[in-house]
């Protein structure tokens, strides 16, 4: 409640089993899936966020969306997936500069915390889930893979996914869609 935690291994175990709710400024948007929150807790609420600055890892959090997976952008020397770069803009108009609160289901293979993201907006009134816009603007698809956290929302889900897929939006509107887990199996 009143410790920031600089980076995700700073965020005890108990606060993640017991998922507790962290707020904060995001940073910076990797992908259409992931992103960097500077936590700010209760006693720093009020605090304005830092400027972006380089050694992002050494000052904030890393989390990916619960239950979604977006198309790859290029990395590695490996080309970037169609609608790469929209999933990220669609992220990025949503949170990033903005204050959200992430709800903690797990930390993945790569150290960063898989949460359910979460901010308001029409002056706090309205709380909007950053994975449902994905998956419902067809900017990134139900992560099936081996650790899927779905946060109670399993069901709801597949049916705003299964929404986009009979309306073309996005990646379903694509003529020979590869979902990111194909991709990176591919391009391993």
């Amino acid at each position: 409640m009143f410790r920031r935690y600089p980076t995700g291994a700073d965020v005890p175990e108990s606060a993640v089993k017991s998922h507790k709710k962290l707020r904060g400024f995001v940073i910076d948007v990797s992908d259409g899936d992931t992103l960097r929150l500077y936590h700010t807790p209760l006693i720093r609420w009020f605090e304005a966020a830092p400027e972006k600055k380089r050694g992002l890892s050494k000052y904030t959090i890393s989390v990916r969306l619960s239950a979604v997976d977006a198309p790859e952008v290029s990395h590695f020397g490996k080309p970037a997936q169609p609608l790469s770069e929209e999933a990220k803009q669609l992220l990025s108009n949503q949170v990033l500069g903005k204050r959200v609160t992430i709800k903690p289901l797990s930390k993945d293979q790569y150290g960063r915390i898989v949460a359910t993201i979460t901010y308001r907006r029409f002056l706090g009134l309205v709380k909007t889930n950053v994975s449902h816009v994905m998956l419902r603007q067809g900017m990134a698809s139900l992560y099936t893979g081996g650790g899927a956290k779905y946060d109670g929302e399993k069901e709801l889900l597949e049916r705003i996914e299964a929404d986009a897929k009979r309306a073309k939006r996005g990646i379903w509107g694509l003529k020979n869609y590869e979902s990111p887990a194909e991709y990176k199996r591919k391009n391993k």
